[in-house]
């Protein structure tokens, strides 16, 4: 891959390499679906912009297999981080390191917690090197994409390599990386769902209940005028509730700690989220006094780093 800059336009080129030094075609449908995942993982940055990419195909060089394509924006106010975002996504495509669960504590994270926010701080160019390099390592459209581009470059047996070298118009040296055949497993998700597990203090208002022992069945409630679907953790709270200790109301809601999972399968990108309150520390009603769960007493952890933060008793 070469990446040229003019203006407001990249040009990105694609050179498929073959055992035969005189050998310049490969199986269309493979050629075709690799050139497919390469332009939707490009157009996948479109969506950080407030703005839409053209990508145009130019004529092949003759006596090579050679994609070359034009990526332009309209907006010139945008025109340096656009060439600097698509650039770093067409070198991380061919980059067969796959990035670590975000951090929620990581301060480029919380700098770019949607996309929202990125649109803006383009627009105000207060992006840096560092930024870019974070979203394309985090971004699922890339990731998926550039494992589906090697799934169907491996299905052509007779490519050897695809060398790659991204330069712009600064002073500084191209970029070579040349990904051989060996190492195109690297590049492929062999686990199609990825799961990320987020912990909160809440406060849910519990519409039913599930009040019959045994019942796998999930609790409906209300958490931040969000209806949710539940399952409770808490063995003692769900004691008392089936021995009508704990009796529900029109406002009854609960305090506790409770465990969000998003699962997304990368192939689909269906995302499903489940819900499990872990403790309940208190609950009550609208207007009236809250009431604690009681609780059998539980030895004492030396590891301070492994408790976990509840709320304080009212």
């Amino acid at each position: 891959m070469q990446i040229e800059t003019s203006n407001n336009t990249l040009t990105i080129q694609l050179r498929y390499c073959f055992d035969d030094e005189n050998k310049h075609t490969m199986n269309a449908e493979v050629f075709n679906e690799c050139e497919r995942q390469f332009i939707k993982a490009i157009k996948s940055t479109e969506k950080y912009f407030e703005d839409t990419l053209q990508v145009k195909i130019k004529p092949r060089e003759a006596g090579s297999l050679v994609d070359i394509f034009t990526v332009a924006i309209n907006d010139p106010k945008i025109q340096g981080a656009f060439i600097a975002l698509v650039t770093m996504f067409a070198t991380k495509f061919f980059d067969s390191k796959f990035p670590t669960a975000k951090h929620k504590t990581d301060e480029v994270n919380q700098k770019l917690e949607n996309i929202a926010k990125i649109k803006e701080l383009i627009k105000a160019g207060t992006l840096t090197e560092t930024d870019f390099d974070y979203l394309a390592s985090s971004d699922p459209d890339l990731r998926k994409q550039k494992s589906n581009f090697f799934k169907t470059a491996k299905k052509e047996k007779d490519v050897t390599k695809i060398e790659t070298t991204t330069s712009t118009n600064t002073n500084e040296q191209p970029l070579i990386i040349v990904v051989t055949r060996q190492d195109f497993d690297s590049f492929i998700i062999t686990d199609t769902t990825e799961q990320t597990d987020e912990t909160q203090e809440a406060k849910i208002y519990i519409v039913a209940p599930i009040l019959i022992k045994g019942r796998k069945d999930a609790w409906k409630g209300i958490l931040e005028e969000n209806s949710i679907d539940f399952r409770i953790a808490d063995k003692e709270f769900l004691e008392q509730v089936w021995n009508k200790q704990i009796n529900f109301q029109n406002g009854t809601y609960i305090n506790c700690e409770l465990k969000t999972t998003t699962t997304t399968n990368i192939e689909t990108d269906i995302v499903k989220i489940s819900r499990e309150v872990i403790n309940v520390a208190n609950y009550g009603e609208d207007e009236q006094s809250i009431k604690k769960v009681t609780h059998k007493r539980k030895p004492k952890q030396t590891d301070n780093s492994q408790q976990l933060t509840i709320f304080t008793d009212e």
